[in-house]
């Protein structure tokens, strides 16, 4: 495949060069536009954040937008590259099913990659909903803008917009000439990618667009030598091939356009291919004599993702004051994927008796064996458009999600090749969810100065599942049940420590629960059915009203003010063992302004929130185990935290200081806290009632104190018309937690369940704060036609950790507990080339 589409891409990007060649002499004796002059004043951008155009400086929202050519200037390729470019944005990535998960403003879930638990940050692609966590690594590329609104967006933007609003918005054709552009980079770990597009008009009424992109890059992670100890099988240790980390992505899409006057219709559709690898949990501090960037592995990565969708958006204006939409969209992610759990975190050791340990449960596998995520939407709208005193929209919305997927789990003792410890696989063959919402806003231009403005929306969804089965490993029986405390029996044990566990069954594609324990139990059919089903089956329906109140002001011709109050809301969940969890609403108190100084050389956006959230969804991945540290038992849960608060002030300047020298800069202060949540920190200590804690004071993960990110960049100019930019970008951060527990901290638990708490401090779950530095330099020759550039991301090559948890767990099987992380990428360096024709 990856053949193919380079051999598609070199072939686009030939016909690009011999179809300019034609328009070129074609045009050539047409006169030219003659170009405007540089005042040095920014330019105004328009956005689309109230369902209709507007200026971005007169949109009373806290709202950040780039262009396509800013998001290459700062090497912004995927969501997660904007978190240092947006105030109150972070991310996180998670491993095995590829996920990228948001935080904004302090609220974000972690957990919110499965197809239980939904995003708190809504992510649209032309202004459809993109419900999986795995759809928001599709690439940016060919974009129009992208636009990142923070805040409740639950009147217009509704399901799952709770803290905030991603929307991408991409190219659309054009009717004015024949463009096309093409663009090549290398760099570090063999990275090689290509992108292009191409306008085509092909009346003076309907234009097609074409655009792709490929880009690919080894693995960060080097593969550690396996131990050299008797009895252990060093081929079942990779030590080779494809390494974690590793980037090979690809997409492309092609537009239509069609304007007949009152009608106008924009039509996509897109792809998208993955076949990296995924992520991996360093160890935090590297055994002896190791590299940081490597990690002992006996699973192999895999990855083979992908998505496609279709995406319709068609207007009718039914009188010069009044316009129809009609917005639809279909998409569908899946794949597969195998990654290594444990990261070779307790490899099989040499003890001073001479023996060979094999740590209990050490050796981890997930696969996802199977996925896809089918996603439908229809949304009307009927609003005003023109110069109105009162200018409205109202609009219906319904989507339909069916998730399908089979998820496995094999546990085993010191590597690969020890002994069975336990097995699950999770099939939900039919997760369905259902959202239906009405919703009306509008705007009083009350002078022309001074608007108010007022929405409302009602949404109801319906979550079910249907035929979702777990089959996981009950364990050998008691050799005298009735006695307490005795033993399982031995010769059980011998025979199930040889069992190939799930990965050794056939399963068939998405599987058949009871095939699956049919021939598990067969297995071990002399010592009873040690392998059972658990169902899933259960629904759930929530409604809620979500509203809005705002006024805002011109208080000078450069200076808009607004003030806010705004809610959010987020269903219910479905949760394994055909449990429900409750919804989460936000409350949202917000004032700002938009400054425009020194003749529009200067500005500056401001915004100070305060958030009060209720029913906080906290999801987590509940492991319990026996007295000798053997798991029993794993599944996902989610919790609902009495509430969380949130407050904060946002500050976006852009500044060309000179005609020559630009300065942006975009910072954040914020202070979150818990209010309530009971419950147990399941990477240290084992699901029972003495290790509950209560997180009451603690603060919310991915939400530093402080986070700032300063671009300058200046142009020297050159006798043949042309430029050379250098450009750097410094951004900063405080302290900040990656986990809910903020360290193991004893004053969490009550008085008389202290005992053997704290031992392992906060450093484990704690980023330390740090600077980042980004440099770019770049030739633009004469009319901007072609760029050379060469740019290096994260000079000082910092360690950044977006995740953090224990291996090893206290008190039970007696391992030294491993501190892991997921980490953002090393220092790398690359050569970018562009041609516009």
């Amino acid at each position: 495949m990856t053949r193919h589409i380079l051999a598609a891409s070199t072939a686009l990007a030939a016909s690009l060069f011999f179809t300019t060649t034609a328009f070129a002499q074609d045009a050539a004796a047409a006169p030219q536009p003659a170009a405007a002059a540089d005042t040095g004043q920014i330019t105004d951008i328009v956005v689309t954040a109230t369902k209709r155009e507007t200026s971005l400086q007169k949109t009373p929202i806290a709202i950040s937008a780039f262009s396509q050519a800013t998001l290459d200037k700062q090497q912004v390729q995927d969501v997660k590259g904007l978190a240092d470019f947006v105030p109150s944005l972070h991310f996180a990535q998670q491993g095995d099913q590829g996920g990228i998960l948001l935080t904004m403003r302090g609220i974000g879930n972690d957990a919110a990659y499965t197809e239980v638990a939904d995003p708190e940050v809504a992510i649209y692609v032309d202004g459809i909903y993109s419900p999986r966590a795995q759809g928001a690594s599709v690439l940016m590329y060919d974009m129009e803008r992208v636009e990142v609104l923070r805040g409740p967006q639950g009147t217009l933007f509704g399901r799952n917009a709770t803290v905030g609003a991603i929307s991408l918005v991409t190219a659309k054709p054009t009717f004015d000439d024949f463009h096309a552009s093409v663009e090549a980079v290398g760099g570090a770990y063999n990275r090689f990618g290509i992108k292009g597009m191409v306008n085509i008009p092909v009346t003076d009424n309907f234009a097609l667009r074409a655009a792709f992109i490929t880009d690919r890059h080894d693995g960060y992670i080097d593969y550690q030598t396996p131990p050299d100890l008797p009895g252990v099988n060093r081929s079942a240790f990779v030590t080779g091939g494809k390494k974690y980390y590793a980037g090979d992505q690809k997409s492309a899409r092609i537009s239509a356009r069609w304007d007949l006057g009152r009608f106008k219709w924009n039509l996509n559709g897109e792809w998208y291919k993955d076949t990296g690898s995924p992520i991996l949990g360093l160890m935090q501090d590297p055994r002896p004599g190791q590299k940081f960037w490597s990690a002992l592995v006996d699973t192999a990565p895999q990855t083979d993702r992908y998505s496609w969708g279709i995406r319709s958006n068609m207007s009718y204006d039914l009188s010069d004051h009044i316009e129809a939409v009609y917005i639809a969209g279909f998409s569908r992610v899946g794949g597969t994927a195998d990654s290594d759990a444990d990261a070779g975190a307790h490899p099989p050791a040499l003890a001073d008796d001479g023996t060979v340990t094999m740590p209990n449960d050490s050796f981890g596998e997930n696969n996802t064996a199977y996925s896809r995520y089918d996603f439908w939407s229809h949304e009307v709208q009927l609003k005003s458009t023109g110069h109105n005193a009162i200018d409205w929209i109202v609009g219906g919305y319904y989507s339909h999600e069916v998730n399908k997927i089979r998820f496995d789990i094999d546990q085993r003792n010191g590597y690969r090749d020890g002994t069975f410890n336990w097995a699950g696989t999770f099939i939900q063959a039919d997760r369905e969810i259902d959202s239906r919402a009405a919703f009306g806003q509008a705007i009083w231009h009350i002078t022309d100065k001074i608007n108010l403005t007022g929405g409302i929306r009602y949404t109801s969804d319906k979550k079910r599942d249907i035929g979702g089965r777990n089959v996981t490993f009950s364990g050998c029986p008691d050799t005298n049940p009735a006695v307490t405390g005795t033993q399982a029996d031995p010769a059980c044990t011998a025979a199930v420590a040889n069992l190939p566990g799930i990965f050794g069954i056939d399963l068939d594609g998405a599987g058949n629960a009871q095939q699956v324990v049919d021939a598990l139990n067969a297995e071990t059919a002399q010592y009873g059915n040690l392998w059972g089903i658990s169902p899933n089956d259960t629904h759930g329906k929530w409604n809620k009203v979500t509203w809005l109140a705002r006024a805002d002001a011109q208080i000078t011709p450069g200076t808009l003010v607004y003030g806010s109050v705004s809610t959010g809301f987020k269903s219910g969940n479905i949760e394994d063992g055909g449990l429900l969890a409750g919804p989460e609403t936000l409350t949202n108190y917000e004032i700002g302004s938009k400054s425009k100084f020194f003749d529009n050389h200067v500005t500056l956006n401001l915004a100070a929130y305060y958030e009060d959230f209720k029913g906080y969804q906290v999801n987590q991945a509940v492991t319990t185990r026996d007295a000798d540290g053997n798991i029993t038992g794993s599944q996902i849960i989610t919790t609902n935290a009495k509430g969380a608060k949130a407050y904060g002030l946002e500050a976006e300047l852009n500044a060309n200081l000179t005609r020559l020298d630009r300065l942006t800069l975009a910072a954040t202060y914020q202070h979150t806290r818990f209010k309530d949540l009971l419950t147990v920190n399941n990477g240290i200590y084992n699901n029972v009632p003495e290790n509950i804690e209560n997180l009451k004071g603690n603060e919310l993960p991915h939400a530093p104190h402080f986070s700032a990110t300063a671009t300058y960049e200046h142009d020297f100019e050159l006798a043949n018309g042309g430029r050379i930019t250098p450009r750097g970008t410094l951004h900063y951060e405080t302290r900040s937690w990656l986990s809910y527990f903020n360290g193991d901290q004893i004053g969490g638990y009550a008085p008389e369940n202290q005992a053997g708490k704290g031992l392992l401090g906060t450093a484990y779950d704690q980023q330390k704060a740090y600077a980042k530095i980004d440099l770019g330099l770049t030739y633009a020759s004469p009319g901007d036609k072609y760029e050379i550039e060469a740019f290096s991301l994260n000079v000082t090559d910092k360690r950044i950790r977006t995740s953090a948890g224990v291996s090893g767990s206290v008190g039970t099987n007696g391992l030294q507990s491993v501190f892991l992380s997921n980490y953002e990428p090393p220092r790398t360096w690359g050569v970018r080339v562009r041609a516009k024709f």
